[in-house]
């Protein structure tokens, strides 16, 4: 199961995103949720997340505020924006700062967000895999310099 943490400053949204059964279908488990950034990020400091769905315009801390923090640290949280604005400025920051995915609040359905979990599976695993291989292939590079200092050195 993706562990996911949802943040959104709306009471409503929170709870009609858990009442969505696309979580459970991809694989997902929505273990908590904040109602402004700071909370989410408190929460991030405390427990391992793997799927971030945040609001943008939140209290105390916004969305692309949270994204920006997240993204420093080198955090490896897919990040999904969920958010009423269809305003250009706003995706693009958000895109810009490490968002993986952005969603119309007014377009999500059981549908569409079944679809955006999918793809946001997809890539996580790919990163993992990708992350796998290339710490394989440090371990090897490692012996291979071990290998070849004791060859070096035998031979003098």
């Amino acid at each position: 199961m993706y562990r996911t943490l949802v943040a959104d400053d709306d009471f409503l949204v929170r709870s009609y995103l858990k009442t969505l059964d696309s979580w459970e279908k991809a694989g997902y488990e929505i273990v908590d949720d904040a109602e402004d950034g700071e909370e989410a990020y408190g929460f991030l400091q405390k427990e391992k997340i793997d799927v971030l769905v945040t609001d943008l315009t939140m209290p105390v801390m916004d969305g692309i505020e949270l994204i920006r923090k997240i993204r420093e640290e080198n955090r490896d949280i897919y990040i999904i924006v969920l958010s009423c604005h269809d305003d250009f400025e706003y995706v693009k920051e958000a895109m810009r700062l490490g968002a993986d995915e952005y969603i119309l609040k007014n377009t999500l359905d059981e549908n569409s967000l079944l679809e955006v979990l999918e793809k946001a599976k997809a890539q996580i695993e790919a990163k993992k895999a990708k992350t796998t291989q290339e710490k394989h292939t440090k371990k090897l590079i490692q012996m291979g310099s071990h290998t070849l200092k004791y060859h070096f050195f035998a031979v003098l």
